[in-house]
């Protein structure tokens, strides 16, 4: 099983070190380290490097983070997108919630970095809230672009809009949430082959472990409960889950 999108260079070395071992020990066999800036990008193109084939990484400035993407920052991303183990660009996108950088920075900063993800052949980590065509235009001002919209929260008729566009759906812990109605009506509308699964560790634990810092191991929950909202057999939609995470990735190995 492969938890698609864990924030690992998040968390204490320690306590990394006993978030893995949990992880391993329930079956989780990769998982996918994005970035978020200047604070963890080295980081998580070292986790990476080291990862041993179970961790691989995604380089990427977050929204919140883009008023800091100056050009020093840029050359740093373009040389660390070099790094063994780095699969994607990411965590990239619109944050308008807590507008942490100004909209424009975030418009500018992801035009960008969409661009560097075309020039360098590599796939997109996307993260969007509160930005909903904003984002989908910058998503058709670069047709063609391979990707996940990740966490997704935008319900069945987002999900079409994602595929038109040839994107996979990633859905964390809040499928399992009671007021998570718009995410399982997601989970039902995703083609076969296009759904991925993720934790977004540390954040979105998944019932029982809500409210409590989440962790890979947990990918588990959201699994079963995308398959119970499907009508599917677990250990299927496991291996669909997994087959769309290394065609997206790994190239199809």
């Amino acid at each position: 099983m492969i938890d698609s999108h864990a924030h690992l260079a998040m968390l204490e070395p320690a306590v990394r070190y006993e978030v893995l071992a949990r992880a391993y020990g329930a079956g989780v066999t990769m998982i996918l380290v994005p970035a978020t800036g200047r604070e963890d990008l080295d980081a998580v193109a070292e986790m990476a490097g080291a990862g041993e084939g179970r961790i691989v990484g995604a380089l990427g400035f977050h929204p919140h983070e883009a008023s800091r993407c100056d050009a020093a920052w840029k050359r740093r991303l373009e040389a660390l997108l070099e790094s063994p183990g780095i699969v994607a660009v990411g965590e990239i996108g619109l944050d308008y919630h807590y507008d942490l950088s100004p909209r424009e920075d975030q418009r500018r900063v992801l035009a960008w970095q969409l661009g560097l993800a075309r020039e360098r052949g590599l796939p997109v980590v996307l993260h969007h809230r509160e930005a909903w065509q904003d984002f989908l235009g910058a998503l058709d001002a670069a047709p063609g672009m391979r990707g996940v919209a990740h966490s997704f929260t935008e319900g069945a008729a987002g999900v079409e809009e994602m595929g038109r566009r040839g994107l996979f759906i990633g859905i964390s812990g809040m499928v399992t949430f009671p007021k998570g109605e718009n995410i399982r009506e997601a989970v039902l509308a995703v083609p076969s082959g296009r759904l991925l699964v993720e934790t977004d560790t540390p954040y979105l634990a998944p019932v029982p472990h809500r409210g409590k810092p989440n962790e890979p191991a947990y990918v588990r929950l959201v699994l079963e409960q995308a398959a119970r909202t499907r009508e599917a057999d677990a250990a299927a939609l496991e291996a669909e889950t997994d087959a769309a995470f290394a065609e997206l990735f790994l190239g199809g190995r």
